[in-house]
């Protein structure tokens, strides 16, 4: 019987980064890119009808100056009347049309008043500063009043939650009859984080990223990783909750300078951020990049350009290529590499629409 000849090592050594190739295609496969459906853990989280305490601090952190900050603590807000929770004419009542819509755009400026939602889209192009200098970015500034809390809506891709679920921002924001809609954390890229979307607990896997909350009551906070439970926040009240970040202002307001997230992340970027003025105002800032007519905005860049729009609690979405703002039925911003599909979107819209 002849002796098997062994193999070149050159030919053992492909052979090996063949195999490791063709199992890495497969592992992202099936984890990336096969769509697979998952199942929500089904904790519906209840308008309520009557006034609650919005949560506060615990003891420990608010006693230790040296804990990481664990919320962006607020002002005690006015508690609404039984069956107002959420609802927020009474605080704007100069905001919102009797009946009409009035919509356009007029050097710039893109505007659309109902009697629920007040909204205005400012684009301008915004100093920032790095190690290099000082460099301009182009910002699109989404303000927003809305009436009542549904009008701030969310969606996942093809109306399922799961991983591997993408869509494009214009078909989940159509299938919405979103006025304005950006993009949101990407959860489905990840298995780990809190999921909680239109008042439904999708996912309470913990993980080391900050959470953004905004409550039934219209109040947003954040938390750092090691001072939020999903189970907690669906208990205190929590209408959307996000599992991106980092926050972007301290407990007191002010820009932050150290972050929760990678170098990576730090750098100039394509942007989405949320930010919170009170309950019922609000803004989206999306954020051009990557270009040399717009070269994005490092995390320190945008904290401090949501301090200066005076936000009280500001939270940093997912950005690069996914970063996308559409208003009405056409983008508005200019997504990096013309975008990519997403797995969830943020929507502002008008109460009774149909949601994903």
């Amino acid at each position: 019987m002849r002796a098997r000849v062994p193999r070149p090592l050159w030919m053992q050594l492909i052979a090996d980064v063949l195999i490791t190739g063709i199992a890495l295609v497969v592992f992202a496969y099936f984890h990336h890119v096969r769509p697979t459906q998952l199942q929500s853990e089904n904790v519906i989280i209840p308008r309520p009808t009557a006034p609650a305490v919005t949560p506060a601090p615990t003891p420990e952190t608010a006693s230790d100056p040296a804990l990481s900050p664990a919320v962006q603590t607020q002002t005690p807000e006015p508690q609404p009347a039984a069956n107002d929770w959420g609802s927020f004419a009474g605080r704007f009542p100069d905001k919102f049309t009797s009946g009409a819509v009035e919509s356009g755009e007029e050097d710039g400026v893109y505007y659309y008043r109902s009697p629920n939602l007040d909204i205005t889209v400012t684009v301008s192009r915004a100093e920032a500063k790095s190690t290099s200098g000082t460099y301009e970015t182009t910002c699109y500034v989404t303000d927003f009043y809305i009436r009542d809390i549904s009008c701030l809506s969310t969606g996942m891709a093809k109306g399922k939650y799961g991983t591997g679920q993408y869509e494009w921002l214009k078909d989940m924001a159509s299938r919405a009859g979103a006025v304005v809609a950006i993009n949101g954390d990407f959860y489905g890229a990840r298995k780990n984080g809190v999921v909680i979307r239109n008042g439904e607990l999708f996912r309470s896997n913990h993980s080391t990223f900050d959470a953004c909350v905004i409550y039934w009551d219209g109040v947003m906070a954040t938390y750092a990783p090691s001072q939020w439970d999903a189970k907690t926040l669906a208990k205190d009240g929590a209408y959307q909750a996000w599992s991106f970040g980092p926050r972007l202002l301290d407990e007191n307001g002010q820009p932050m300078t150290s972050f929760n997230t990678t170098k990576a992340v730090k750098e100039r970027n394509p942007r989405t951020a949320i930010g919170y003025f009170e309950p019922g105002h609000y803004c989206f800032v999306t954020v051009d990049g990557r270009t040399t007519e717009s070269r994005g905005m490092t995390l320190e860049a945008l904290a401090e350009f949501m301090y200066g729009l005076g936000c009280k609690a500001a939270y940093n979405l997912d950005g690069g290529e996914s970063s996308c703002l559409m208003w009405q039925d056409s983008v508005i911003s200019k997504p990096y590499k013309d975008g990519r599909k997403i797995s969830d979107a943020v929507f502002l819209v008008e109460p009774g629409e149909v949601q994903p």
